[in-house]
């Protein structure tokens, strides 16, 4: 019985090994950008490895970029997370990967996007701050043909968000908002000091000087969270580390989201 048991599991782990033959095997030797859709120039993958390698480095967090020219017949996600399972992204401690799959516009077919998010870092990047990096970091550079760009931009925001330096991504109508509502704050006080000083002022005598002073507020009247689009950069030093490590044998639980241009 253990011996048919034994066999029966052999042969799903089988059939599920071939189910998934189309995906890229683990790379070696092992490294963090893999562009076999030939999208990035060679400067590009070398700098965006470096970056996407230090921050590894620094916070054991892993980011991979995967480029391919077909998905197989898969949908974005299911390639994306099958690479997460089977490339092993992440520490298996803390399941804290993640895939940053493209497969690029051609005449024929859409453009595809996926990110998936392992099961780790689900609550620092849930799958409504994937859509937003998606939609406002990486579509419109692609629609201008600029995938380095907006892949790298995604990344900047995905190692903020996973290394707890921000807490959402803010799009730059944010922080127009934010700009509008401090200049009202800062009025509003303004006018409010103003009036409490020459209220006091009034009730003295005539000409003479308020020995206390007038209640004049010096420290910090407003202060606006930094955008998660601005401010430091892990690309410029921030982190420092040699070469790439290897997987560390993280989990996905489906986590993320995609998008098509």
């Amino acid at each position: 019985m253990k011996r048919f048991r034994y066999i029966i599991c052999t042969l799903l782990l089988l059939a599920s090994t071939l189910s998934w033959a189309d995906i890229p095997q683990r790379p070696q030797p092992q490294r963090l950008v893999n562009d076999y859709a030939g999208i990035f120039n060679g400067r590009q993958v070398m700098d965006l490895e470096q970056t996407l390698v230090a921050f590894d480095d620094s916070t054991s967090n892993q980011i991979t970029v995967v480029t391919v020219l077909d998905l197989e017949g898969y949908t974005a996600a299911e390639y994306a997370t099958q690479i997460g399972h089977s490339w092993q992204v992440g520490q298996s401690e803390f399941d804290n990967g993640i895939v940053v799959l493209i497969k690029p516009k051609t005449e024929d077919s859409y453009g595809e996007v996926f990110i998936a998010v392992g099961y780790g870092l689900e609550g620092a990047i849930p799958d409504a701050y994937a859509k937003r990096i998606i939609e406002s970091d990486l579509i419109p550079h692609f629609r201008e043909g600029d995938y380095y760009g907006g892949v790298y931009e995604a990344c900047q925001t995905l190692m903020k968000l996973a290394s707890g330096e921000i807490s959402e991504p803010r799009d730059g109508s944010s922080e127009d908002d934010a700009a509008g509502i401090a200049a009202v704050v800062v009025f509003f006080l303004v006018v409010f000091f103003l009036i409490v000083f020459f209220s006091k002022g009034s009730k003295g005598s005539g000409g003479s000087n308020n020995s206390g002073g007038g209640p004049f507020y010096t420290g910090p009247i407003f202060t606006t969270k930094p955008s998660s689009f601005g401010g430091s950069s892990f690309g410029g030093g921030g982190f420092s580390g040699g070469g790439f490590g290897g997987f560390g044998g993280g989990g996905f639980g489906g986590g993320g989201a995609g998008g098509r241009w």
